[in-house]
Protein backbone atom coordinates (compact mmCIF):
# COMPACT_ATOMS: atom_id res chain seq x y z
CA UNK A 1 0.00 0.00 0.00
CA UNK A 2 2.81 2.40 0.88
CA UNK A 3 4.48 1.67 -2.48
CA UNK A 4 1.26 2.45 -4.30
CA UNK A 5 0.84 5.76 -2.42
CA UNK A 6 4.47 6.69 -3.20
CA UNK A 7 3.91 5.83 -6.89
CA UNK A 8 0.79 8.01 -7.08
CA UNK A 9 2.62 10.92 -5.40
CA UNK A 10 5.54 10.52 -7.80
CA UNK A 11 3.25 10.55 -10.84
CA UNK A 12 1.43 13.62 -9.52
CA UNK A 13 4.78 15.37 -9.16
CA UNK A 14 5.77 14.48 -12.74
CA UNK A 15 2.44 15.74 -14.09
CA UNK A 16 2.76 18.96 -12.07
CA UNK A 17 6.28 19.63 -13.36
CA UNK A 18 5.18 18.87 -16.95
CA UNK A 19 2.15 21.17 -16.65
CA UNK A 20 4.40 24.04 -15.61
CA UNK A 21 6.10 23.84 -19.01
CA UNK A 22 2.84 24.60 -20.86
CA UNK A 23 1.26 28.01 -21.42
CA UNK A 24 -1.73 29.45 -23.29
CA UNK A 25 -1.76 32.92 -24.88
CA UNK A 26 -5.03 34.37 -26.24
CA UNK A 27 -4.11 36.90 -28.96
CA UNK A 28 -5.73 39.37 -31.32
CA UNK A 29 -4.38 41.87 -33.81
CA UNK A 30 -4.27 43.28 -37.33
CA UNK A 31 -2.63 42.02 -40.51
CA UNK A 32 -1.37 43.71 -43.68
CA UNK A 33 -1.80 41.38 -46.68
CA UNK A 34 -0.45 41.74 -50.21
CA UNK A 35 -0.79 39.43 -53.19
CA UNK A 36 2.48 37.92 -54.43
CA UNK A 37 3.45 36.59 -57.83
CA UNK A 38 3.72 38.19 -61.26
CA UNK A 39 1.58 41.08 -62.50
CA UNK A 40 0.56 41.40 -66.15
CA UNK A 41 1.42 44.62 -67.94
CA UNK A 42 -2.26 45.60 -68.24
CA UNK A 43 -3.00 45.04 -64.54
CA UNK A 44 -2.66 47.32 -61.56
CA UNK A 45 0.01 46.36 -59.05
CA UNK A 46 -1.31 44.60 -55.90
CA UNK A 47 -1.80 46.85 -52.89
CA UNK A 48 -1.68 46.17 -49.16
CA UNK A 49 -4.99 45.62 -47.40
CA UNK A 50 -5.82 45.18 -43.70
CA UNK A 51 -7.26 42.02 -42.16
CA UNK A 52 -7.96 40.58 -38.70
CA UNK A 53 -6.14 37.89 -36.74
CA UNK A 54 -7.42 36.25 -33.55
CA UNK A 55 -6.65 32.98 -31.79
CA UNK A 56 -4.96 31.12 -28.95
CA UNK A 57 -1.27 30.26 -28.87
CA UNK A 58 0.13 27.15 -27.15
CA UNK A 59 3.73 26.92 -25.97
CA UNK A 60 5.78 24.08 -24.47
CA UNK A 61 9.06 25.02 -22.77
CA UNK A 62 11.66 22.42 -23.78
CA UNK A 63 14.30 24.35 -21.84
CA UNK A 64 12.53 26.93 -19.66
CA UNK A 65 13.46 30.55 -20.47
CA UNK A 66 15.63 29.42 -23.39
CA UNK A 67 13.97 27.17 -25.98
CA UNK A 68 10.34 26.25 -26.59
CA UNK A 69 7.92 24.99 -29.24
CA UNK A 70 4.99 27.20 -30.26
CA UNK A 71 1.73 26.29 -31.92
CA UNK A 72 -1.93 27.30 -31.63
CA UNK A 73 -5.12 27.86 -33.59
CA UNK A 74 -5.74 31.20 -35.33
CA UNK A 75 -8.41 32.74 -37.52
CA UNK A 76 -6.77 34.69 -40.35
CA UNK A 77 -7.88 36.32 -43.59
CA UNK A 78 -6.29 36.64 -46.99
CA UNK A 79 -7.49 38.09 -50.28
CA UNK A 80 -6.87 40.54 -53.11
CA UNK A 81 -8.50 42.37 -56.00
CA UNK A 82 -7.37 42.53 -59.64
CA UNK A 83 -8.30 45.15 -62.24
CA UNK A 84 -7.20 45.07 -65.89
CA UNK A 85 -7.99 46.93 -69.13
CA UNK A 86 -7.39 45.55 -72.67
CA UNK A 87 -8.14 46.74 -76.19
CA UNK A 88 -10.69 44.73 -78.15
CA UNK A 89 -12.94 41.92 -76.94
CA UNK A 90 -12.09 38.93 -74.73
CA UNK A 91 -15.50 37.50 -73.77
CA UNK A 92 -17.97 38.48 -76.53
CA UNK A 93 -21.00 40.33 -75.17
CA UNK A 94 -22.20 42.03 -78.38
CA UNK A 95 -23.25 40.63 -81.76
CA UNK A 96 -20.89 42.86 -83.71
CA UNK A 97 -17.37 42.09 -82.47
CA UNK A 98 -15.88 44.93 -84.53
CA UNK A 99 -17.47 47.52 -82.24
CA UNK A 100 -15.83 47.07 -78.79
CA UNK A 101 -12.94 49.47 -78.41
CA UNK A 102 -11.70 48.18 -75.05
CA UNK A 103 -12.74 45.87 -72.21
CA UNK A 104 -12.37 45.97 -68.46
CA UNK A 105 -12.27 43.06 -66.01
CA UNK A 106 -12.38 43.03 -62.23
CA UNK A 107 -11.83 40.16 -59.80
CA UNK A 108 -11.93 40.10 -55.99
CA UNK A 109 -11.49 37.23 -53.53
CA UNK A 110 -11.71 37.03 -49.76
CA UNK A 111 -10.60 33.87 -47.92
CA UNK A 112 -11.13 32.90 -44.26
CA UNK A 113 -8.62 30.46 -42.76
CA UNK A 114 -8.07 28.45 -39.60
CA UNK A 115 -4.28 28.37 -39.29
CA UNK A 116 -1.99 26.15 -37.17
CA UNK A 117 1.73 27.05 -36.96
CA UNK A 118 4.56 24.96 -35.51
CA UNK A 119 7.54 27.13 -34.63
CA UNK A 120 10.80 26.75 -32.76
CA UNK A 121 11.24 29.66 -30.34
CA UNK A 122 14.40 31.11 -28.80
CA UNK A 123 14.01 33.32 -25.71
CA UNK A 124 16.46 35.97 -24.46
CA UNK A 125 16.35 37.86 -21.15
CA UNK A 126 16.55 41.64 -21.66
CA UNK A 127 15.69 42.81 -18.17
CA UNK A 128 13.75 41.76 -15.11
CA UNK A 129 10.47 40.21 -16.35
CA UNK A 130 11.28 41.30 -19.93
CA UNK A 131 12.15 38.75 -22.62
CA UNK A 132 12.73 38.80 -26.38
CA UNK A 133 11.31 35.85 -28.34
CA UNK A 134 12.34 34.87 -31.88
CA UNK A 135 10.42 32.06 -33.60
CA UNK A 136 10.24 30.42 -37.03
CA UNK A 137 8.63 27.39 -38.61
CA UNK A 138 5.97 26.09 -41.03
CA UNK A 139 2.21 26.45 -40.84
CA UNK A 140 -0.82 24.71 -42.32
CA UNK A 141 -4.24 26.29 -42.86
CA UNK A 142 -7.73 25.35 -44.02
CA UNK A 143 -10.19 27.75 -45.62
CA UNK A 144 -13.60 27.69 -43.93
CA UNK A 145 -15.15 30.15 -46.38
CA UNK A 146 -14.26 31.88 -49.66
CA UNK A 147 -16.06 34.57 -51.61
CA UNK A 148 -15.06 35.37 -55.20
CA UNK A 149 -16.55 38.16 -57.33
CA UNK A 150 -15.82 38.73 -61.02
CA UNK A 151 -17.07 41.42 -63.43
CA UNK A 152 -16.45 42.02 -67.13
CA UNK A 153 -17.45 44.95 -69.40
CA UNK A 154 -16.95 45.81 -73.07
CA UNK A 155 -17.15 49.49 -74.09
CA UNK A 156 -18.09 50.96 -77.43
CA UNK A 157 -18.25 54.60 -78.57
CA UNK A 158 -21.60 56.24 -77.93
CA UNK A 159 -23.32 58.95 -75.96
CA UNK A 160 -23.78 57.87 -72.34
CA UNK A 161 -25.82 60.92 -71.37
CA UNK A 162 -23.63 61.70 -68.38
CA UNK A 163 -20.13 62.16 -67.09
CA UNK A 164 -18.12 59.63 -65.09
CA UNK A 165 -14.51 59.36 -63.95
CA UNK A 166 -12.11 56.77 -65.35
CA UNK A 167 -13.15 53.95 -63.03
CA UNK A 168 -15.28 50.86 -62.85
CA UNK A 169 -18.99 51.74 -62.93
CA UNK A 170 -21.09 48.58 -62.87
CA UNK A 171 -24.89 48.57 -63.09
CA UNK A 172 -25.63 44.81 -63.04
CA UNK A 173 -27.26 42.44 -65.51
CA UNK A 174 -26.56 42.89 -69.21
CA UNK A 175 -27.88 46.43 -69.39
CA UNK A 176 -26.10 49.74 -69.88
CA UNK A 177 -22.91 50.99 -68.22
CA UNK A 178 -21.35 54.43 -68.05
CA UNK A 179 -17.61 54.88 -68.53
CA UNK A 180 -17.05 58.57 -68.80
CA UNK A 181 -18.70 60.78 -71.39
CA UNK A 182 -19.21 59.08 -74.77
CA UNK A 183 -18.90 55.38 -73.82
CA UNK A 184 -21.52 52.65 -73.41
CA UNK A 185 -20.78 49.14 -72.26
CA UNK A 186 -22.23 45.68 -71.82
CA UNK A 187 -21.00 42.85 -69.65
CA UNK A 188 -21.68 40.24 -67.03
CA UNK A 189 -20.75 39.32 -63.47
CA UNK A 190 -20.47 36.17 -61.39
CA UNK A 191 -20.04 35.18 -57.75
CA UNK A 192 -18.80 31.95 -56.19
CA UNK A 193 -18.18 30.74 -52.65
CA UNK A 194 -15.42 28.12 -52.93
CA UNK A 195 -11.89 27.52 -54.24
CA UNK A 196 -10.65 24.32 -55.85
CA UNK A 197 -8.16 23.80 -53.01
CA UNK A 198 -9.10 24.92 -49.47
CA UNK A 199 -5.71 23.95 -48.00
CA UNK A 200 -2.78 26.33 -47.61
CA UNK A 201 0.71 26.04 -46.18
CA UNK A 202 3.76 28.23 -45.83
CA UNK A 203 6.40 29.65 -43.51
CA UNK A 204 5.95 31.80 -40.39
CA UNK A 205 8.43 34.11 -38.68
CA UNK A 206 7.79 35.95 -35.43
CA UNK A 207 9.49 38.36 -33.04
CA UNK A 208 7.91 39.40 -29.76
CA UNK A 209 8.38 41.08 -26.41
CA UNK A 210 7.16 39.40 -23.24
CA UNK A 211 6.73 41.83 -20.35
CA UNK A 212 5.52 39.90 -17.35
CA UNK A 213 2.50 38.06 -18.69
CA UNK A 214 1.77 40.58 -21.46
CA UNK A 215 2.90 39.68 -24.98
CA UNK A 216 3.29 41.82 -28.11
CA UNK A 217 4.38 40.16 -31.35
CA UNK A 218 5.12 41.08 -34.96
CA UNK A 219 5.09 38.35 -37.58
CA UNK A 220 5.45 37.52 -41.25
CA UNK A 221 3.77 34.67 -43.14
CA UNK A 222 4.71 33.53 -46.64
CA UNK A 223 1.79 31.67 -48.23
CA UNK A 224 2.99 28.98 -50.67
CA UNK A 225 0.05 26.59 -51.14
CA UNK A 226 -1.75 25.84 -54.41
CA UNK A 227 -5.11 27.58 -54.84
CA UNK A 228 -6.29 25.50 -57.81
CA UNK A 229 -5.62 22.04 -59.20
CA UNK A 230 -3.49 23.44 -62.04
CA UNK A 231 -1.69 25.94 -59.81
CA UNK A 232 2.02 25.86 -58.91
CA UNK A 233 3.79 26.17 -55.57
CA UNK A 234 4.96 29.78 -55.32
CA UNK A 235 4.53 32.86 -53.15
CA UNK A 236 0.80 33.66 -53.07
CA UNK A 237 0.61 36.22 -50.24
CA UNK A 238 2.84 38.38 -48.05
CA UNK A 239 1.29 38.80 -44.59
CA UNK A 240 2.63 41.05 -41.81
CA UNK A 241 0.88 40.97 -38.45
CA UNK A 242 0.89 42.88 -35.17
CA UNK A 243 -0.85 41.25 -32.21
CA UNK A 244 -1.13 41.53 -28.44
CA UNK A 245 -1.99 38.86 -25.90
CA UNK A 246 -1.83 37.66 -22.31
CA UNK A 247 0.15 34.58 -21.33
CA UNK A 248 -1.33 32.09 -18.88
CA UNK A 249 1.24 29.68 -17.45
CA UNK A 250 -0.34 26.36 -16.56
CA UNK A 251 0.45 24.44 -13.38
CA UNK A 252 0.90 27.61 -11.28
Amino acid sequence: MKKFVLFVMLMMGVVSVSAQRWSLTPEMGMMAVKRGGDVYINEQKPTWNTRWKVGVGVEFAVRPDRFSLKSGLYYTQRGYSRHSILFGSVYPTTDDQSKPTFNESYYKTNRHFLQVPLMANLSFRLAENVRLNLAAGPYVAYSVGDKNIGKYNEYTPGYSGGYGSYGFNYYGGNGGYLYGDGWIGQGFSYESRTHDNPFDWGLSFQAGLEIGSCVMSVGYDASLGKEYDYDSVDLKYHTFSLSVGYKFKLGK
